[in-house]
């Protein structure tokens, strides 16, 4: 599989962003990309309280991928939830995941939380996990969608935090045998920080395939294959060697 993760900048015009998107999905197109990952909530533009659900934006993301040949991590509002949508190449969508943990009392006051049921579907030959920014600096989150048979997981994200990318990341990676692809923004936050940037592709044994600046559009093209995965869990595989029974305790 060829990932492409893509760092913007989103604003509250939808129109803006979706035009972004399609020129973001044709550059990824053009090096021949399987799956474009992008960061939450960019449709609408990050900012808890203000952005509403546009039920023109799924139809439209669904006839990009048609048009770029490529299957599409996209992240919405939707039913009072953040949400992130797999929309296959021939526009089909595959699944949408609701984010579980929901980070600051902007994001509590605004959305509700997911259950924490899984998102896994299968993109170009692989199985593909999602989540949603904070969700991935919960160790269970990441572990559960290995668990449930995932090889890549897609990570539509909006922080301010660099070092959750740094530091974490490739720590979820290396113990769950998972490729993981994280889109940022970049630029100005609605409240008035600065997101952090730094968007990356980490293979299954930790090592960062690709890493964007804490500053500027940037687009990374990565290839994961079945054989870096079975590489990875040779060396070690965690998953069978787990003794659940025994983390009960206490």
């Amino acid at each position: 599989m060829r990932i492409a993760v893509a760092q913007q900048a989103a604003t509250a015009d939808v129109a803006r962003n979706l035009a972004v998107l399609e020129r973001v999905a044709a550059a990824a197109a053009r090096a021949g990309a399987d799956l474009l990952v992008t960061p939450e909530l960019f449709t609408t533009g990050y900012d808890p309280g203000r952005v509403h659900p546009d039920p023109t934006v799924l139809p439209r993301v669904a006839d990009l991928a048609r048009r770029s040949g490529l299957a599409l991590v996209v992240s919405e509002p939707h039913e009072g939830a953040i949400t992130a949508v797999v929309v296959d190449r021939d526009g089909t969508v595959l699944g949408r995941y609701v984010k579980t943990h929901l980070y600051g009392p902007a994001e509590r006051a605004a959305f509700r939380p997911g259950d924490g049921t899984p998102l896994v579907v299968e993109v170009a030959g692989l199985r593909v996990g999602v989540l949603v920014c904070f969700d991935v600096e919960f160790p269970e989150t990441v572990r559960g969608l290995a668990l449930a048979g995932a090889d890549v997981v897609a990570v539509p994200t909006a922080i301010l935090d660099e070092s959750v990318a740094r530091v974490l990341l490739p720590a979820r990676a290396y113990e769950n045998r998972v490729a993981l692809a994280y889109a940022n923004h970049h630029g100005p936050a609605a409240d008035g920080g600065t997101f952090s940037g730094g968007s990356l592709v980490v293979g299954p044994d930790g090592e960062v395939l690709a890493a964007a600046g804490a500053e500027g559009e940037a687009l990374l093209v990565v290839d994961v294959d079945a054989d870096d995965l079975r590489r990875a869990r040779e060396v070690v595989d965690y998953l069978p060697l787990r003794r659940a029974e025994t983390y009960r305790r206490g």
